[in-house]
């Protein structure tokens, strides 16, 4: 086999084995990208809301909503509403 398939192989070894510690291998694809966004928009910035989610997915805002929704009742993240835009929620993943 060659290098560059062992390192692939062992790359998604390790992500498996993080998505089973994370309680999250048993998300949808779409569910695993935003939580994914969520985890870069908070490594680069101290702060995310659903507007970063939607840029960093791609996502639509209703598909983005609806599975920020089943993660927060899942304990996987915490909505907290902004005291400024009652619309706006900030985003924090529970790890």
């Amino acid at each position: 086999m060659n290098s560059f398939k062992k390192d692939l192989m062992e790359a998604i070894a390790l992500v498996s084995n993080i998505e089973n510690k994370l309680k999250i291998s048993s998300l949808n694809g779409n569910e695993k990208i935003i939580f994914y966004s969520i985890l870069i928009k908070e490594r680069n910035d101290d702060n995310c809301i659903i507007s970063d989610v939607i840029r960093v997915s791609k996502l639509s805002r209703s598909t983005v909503f609806k599975t920020l929704k089943k993660l927060e009742s899942l304990s996987l993240v915490s909505l907290i509403q902004s005291n400024e835009d009652k619309r706006e929620f900030s985003i924090k993943v529970n790890i």
